[in-house]
């Protein structure tokens, strides 16, 4: 024990016994400074002992750690979106670079800037001045934050590659040991996740090697909020591992020899059924709480679909998600796809999936 308590009683038990060793005395007035001086040192000792420990450290513990396998935590990005612009009259129109935008309606300010036009005439890029996924999801009607001339509308399309928050202590412990147990070398799935999840924006992958024969591979890619990735995304990180003009030849940073074909998971959207039993709440008011905990639910799940084999959406962690909304007292009855039974979603090199909630349908 390292308590203040404890130690102080272990001090004053080496006391002889004929001494006064009584609270306020003169000898436990004496003890009592050395006794709590040392409880402190017990806490800084264990903490020292976490924070060096790989599998306990944080923040820039962790970093320092990360340095001494030649790895650093991966900073946040800019997303960089795809926009097109018309004049008043309708017609595409290119503007100058440098343009700056943001979204109407959002609290603190999402501005983007214009990075590069694209061939298609009056197709742009626009990078994100805020760093991090705040930047990815917006589509929309754009402001200019100037005034641009014989500018009719602007409007948030697409994304070209979806940015990053800066990497968590969980993601980068998890590359840490990914790094200390996976030996990468010439292009096995071990090489293929590390120089892939290198690429900005990629946040987690499937590699299935030979899955059409000698020397093809297929990578199959969600970004850093585990969701699918948009065409876009798909041709830029197809360009950086195995350009199409190019493939097998080890322009990109795949090997020499290897074809290798990019995808996305397919969005699953599952529609569930529930009966609820409530106490002083309406199915009305519980409705969006319910879907929020199912939503988090299939976040976790697409969080180790990268690792996972199969999806496995059990029947009873959906009855779980809705049983910790407030007012629910019971949940006798979960419908998945109108099926009253577990559903496997399988990941295969030809059908890759993730689960994302359709329709809550909740009954008293």
């Amino acid at each position: 024990m390292s308590d203040f308590t404890s130690i102080l009683n272990r001090m004053l038990e080496s006391v002889s016994d004929d001494q006064d060793k009584r609270q306020s005395s003169i000898v436990f007035n004496a003890l009592s400074p050395t006794a709590a001086e040392l409880a402190q040192l017990y806490i800084a000792i264990e903490i020292y002992k976490d924070q060096t420990n790989l599998l306990t450290a944080t923040g820039d513990n962790l970093d320092n750690i990360g340095l001494t396998f030649s790895l650093e935590r991966e900073p946040a990005t800019f997303a960089i979106r795809i926009a097109e612009t018309f004049d008043t009259n309708g017609i595409p129109i290119d503007l100058t670079i440098g343009s700056r935008f943001g979204i109407p309606n959002i609290d603190g300010g999402i501005n983007f800037v214009l990075t590069e036009n694209l061939e298609t005439s009056g197709q742009c890029l626009l990078t994100c001045e805020t760093a991090g996924t705040i930047g990815n999801s917006y589509l929309g009607p754009l402001l200019p934050l100037f005034s641009i001339n014989n500018l009719g509308t602007a409007t948030m399309i697409g994304t070209q590659i979806p940015a990053d928050d800066i990497e968590t202590d969980d993601n980068f412990r998890k590359r840490i040991l990914e790094r200390l147990n996976q030996k990468t070398f010439g292009g096995n799935i071990a090489d293929y996740k590390r120089f892939t999840k290198a690429i900005d924006g990629v946040g987690d992958l499937k590699v299935f090697p030979v899955w059409d024969g000698g020397g093809t591979v297929k990578l199959s890619v969600i970004d850093s909020s585990y969701d699918s990735i948009t065409d876009n995304f798909i041709e830029y990180i197809k360009n950086i591992v195995d350009p199409d003009e190019y493939t097998g030849e080890g322009i990109g940073i795949a090997p020499i020899g290897h074809n290798v074909t990019v995808v996305t998971p397919k969005r699953n959207n599952i529609n569930v059924r529930a009966t609820v039993m409530l106490s002083g709440y309406t199915t009305g008011q519980i409705q969006a709480q319910a879907e929020q905990n199912i939503r988090d639910y299939f976040l976790l799940l697409r969080k180790e679909w990268s690792d996972s084999d199969d999806l496995n959406i059990f029947n009873l962690l959906i009855a779980n998600a809705i049983l910790n909304v407030p007012g629910v007292i019971n949940v006798p009855k979960v419908l998945i796809n109108e099926i009253d039974d577990d559903l496997i979603l399988s990941q295969t090199a030809d059908l890759q999936q993730l689960p994302y909630l359709g329709v809550l349908t909740l009954n008293e």
